[in-house]
């Protein structure tokens, strides 16, 4: 009994053996009948919803993975025989279902392309898309997931899905173009990866590198339903994209439909913002943007408006966090909100939004006319330590603002140096020249502090007082600008000391009558009661009106020219002895003060009459002259 047992488990062993030495003898001639041959094209056509054309017949191997090879494949829209190939390969590999082939059915599990081109001819809010296919299983599916979203978009059922299976695409050194009036404009290439697929019910991912606008880049993407996606409906997505220039990262639901909206966590980061800015090729110019900078929070919003909620803003160092806005209802994309920073260097938020003077004051960058026209920008700023220039500040509160061609940054309260300062800048561009107002006030601060934070050395007042400086211009550089302001200059400072100035060894000189640099009587300090200086300032020349020094018996007057685009002086003034009322109690000794702002010199004006006019009353034309005389 047991040794039929065996017998039988023999033989039907052998059988299997046999048919399966048989299917395996059969698969070759299976696969190559014309069945199944012409099976490929079609089930790829029924796919895609593409007419397919393939080059020449495919080539079938059986070993070591039943497979077909196709060469020149190209997919054309029906009816569009005179058109280009919505997509073309120059050999496509697909592996198959050898059982399925056995039953003259062709079923893919993996399709590779080698050199793909796809042609992108349909304009959405977020990316072109290839022509839409006359019909194929991919778009039935799209369809019946569209009738599941249609009722109930908010929770459709998942199981009226349509469950086919997809399998895995592979691509190699493929490109991507946007056909423009008949041409291909290659908008990506070398681009090799993969789809992941298993069925069209089930999760989908994504992941390529290539080269986009000569960037090698890598894109990583995966959705936990792709076909609600396709259909229009929302679904969990994650996307990557690693670049030089930049990368960003999003987490969270999407809808790609014509109303499309973003919902997740979402950041970015790029270690220059100036090449950022040139590789997205948007219309803003680059300027004299930041360097590294990072942004992160959670972004909810459609194409048309972005609101970046709990955002952390990390500009140069400088870090931030409060709200943002992003929208473009019209041609000029906007940026608002309000951002706190624990410190913030101004002139690096600046510098992609205004101009930046010079060092020393010499002429600056070019004030672009276009810039303001690129970008709406309304910013609330808040720092509880940040920089302007040289000056460090406390409790800033300002605004950044960018519409209609004109430019604004206003720092409405700070205190600084013991005191307060206010500032601003206001540009409005033009068609040949801007329109540019300056704007800086400053109350009782510790000047001599304030002095030495610009690196002054030299007549350095140690005194508080106020300041304030109002300037209008027009021009397209500094200079221009400059050259051509008016406005006021006003200070008014309390007792104290000018450092810099030995007021004995002064009058001596004076009293000697030569000519003489003002830095040959520099060990000393003058103590003042207060100072009073108010000038007007026309065509960039700073006229003074009143410049007046209250001393222990005495009083120094200062008036003239001093130009605010150059280095010269054209001051004439008078030392003259007062009483406890003011009241002049001797002959005035008086000087003409020349040369340039670093290194002035002394001319005292031997025998001059009290009676005569003073020297600031002579003809301007003279001071001018005596200007432009100056080294």
């Amino acid at each position: 009994m047991q040794g039929r047992v065996v017998k039988r488990a023999i033989i039907g062993f052998a059988v299997l053996i046999a048919v399966g030495a048989a299917l395996v003898l059969a698969l070759p001639w299976i696969a190559s009948t014309q069945i199944v041959r012409d099976r490929i094209a079609y089930e790829l056509s029924a796919w895609s919803g593409y007419r397919v054309q393939l080059g020449q017949a495919p080539r079938i191997d059986v070993w070591p993975t039943f497979s077909a090879h196709l060469s020149n494949v190209a997919l054309y829209e029906w009816g569009s025989n005179d058109s280009r190939p919505v997509l073309e390969a120059e050999r496509v590999d697909i592996d198959m279902s050898a059982f399925a082939a056995i039953r003259g059915d062709v079923v893919f599990s993996r399709l590779a392309l080698e050199h793909p081109l796809l042609r992108l001819t349909q304009p959405t809010p977020l990316f072109d898309l290839p022509p839409l296919p006359g019909g194929g299983r991919m778009s039935r599916a799209i369809a019946a997931a569209g009738e599941a979203l249609a009722l109930d978009g908010s929770n459709p059922d998942l199981g009226r899905l349509p469950g086919d299976p997809f399998g895995q695409v592979t691509f190699n050194d493929g490109r991507i173009a946007v056909v423009n009036d008949g041409n291909d404009e290659i908008i990506l290439s070398g681009l090799t990866g993969q789809i992941g697929w298993p069925a069209l019910d089930r999760p989908a991912t994504l992941v390529t590198s290539g080269i986009w606008r000569s960037e090698a880049i890598r894109v990583e993407a995966s959705s936990a339903q792709p076909l609600l996606l396709l259909a229009g409906g929302t679904s969990p997505v994650r996307v990557l994209l690693d670049a030089a220039p930049a990368k960003v990262n999003f987490e969270g639901t999407a809808n790609l439909s014509t109303e499309s909206y973003v919902d997740g966590e979402a950041s970015f980061e790029t270690p220059s913002l100036r090449r950022a800015l040139e590789w997205s090729r948007t219309e803003i110019a680059a300027g004299q943007t930041i360097g590294a900078a990072k942004l992160s929070g959670r972004v909810t919003g459609s194409v048309h408006g972005l609101r970046i909620e709990n955002a952390s803003l990390d500009l140069a160092g400088s870090l931030g966090t409060g709200v943002l806005e992003l929208s473009r209802n019209g041609a000029t994309p906007s940026i608002g909100g309000s951002i706190a920073f624990e410190q913030l260097n101004l002139g690096t938020f600046l510098a992609p939004f205004t101009p930046q003077m010079g060092q020393a004051g010499v002429a600056a960058d070019l004030i672009d006319p276009q810039t303001t026209g690129q970008l709406n920008l309304d910013l609330r700023l808040s720092a509880n330590r940040a920089m302007l220039g040289d000056f460090p500040l406390n409790g800033v509160a300002a605004t950044a603002q960018l519409q209609d061609g004109s430019a604004a940054f206003d720092i409405s309260d700070s205190s600084a140096f013991g005191g307060t300062i206010q500032a601003g800048i206001r540009i409005n561009s033009a068609e040949e020249e801007n329109a540019v107002e300056l704007r800086f006030l400053a109350s009782e601060v510790d000047v001599g502090a304030m002095a030495l934070q610009t690196g002054a050395k030299r007549f350095v007042p140690q005194t508080r007082g106020n300041m304030s400086a109002i300037l209008r211009g027009k021009g397209n550089d500094w200079n221009s600008v400059i050259s051509s302001s008016e406005g006021t200059l006003t200070a008014n400072f309390g007792a104290g000391d000018i450092v810099g100035i030995d007021p004995g060894a002064f009058l001596r000189r004076t009293a000697e009558g030569e000519f003489f640099p003002l830095s040959a009587v520099a060990e000393g300090a003058l103590p003042i009661r207060a100072l009073q200086f108010a000038a007007t300032v026309g065509r960039g020349l700073a006229r003074v009106d009143t410049a007046t020094v209250q001393l222990d018996g005495s009083r120094l007057t200062l008036n003239g020219i001093v130009p605010l685009a150059g280095r010269a002086l054209a001051l004439s003034g008078e030392i003259v002895s007062v009483d406890g009322q003011g009241q002049v109690t001797g002959d005035p000794n008086a000087f003409f003060v020349g040369g340039g702002w670093d290194e002035p010199f002394v001319s005292p004006v031997v025998g001059a009459d009290p009676a005569e006019p003073e020297p600031a009353e002579a003809d301007p034309i003279t001071l001018e002259q005596a200007i432009e005389d100056q080294p």
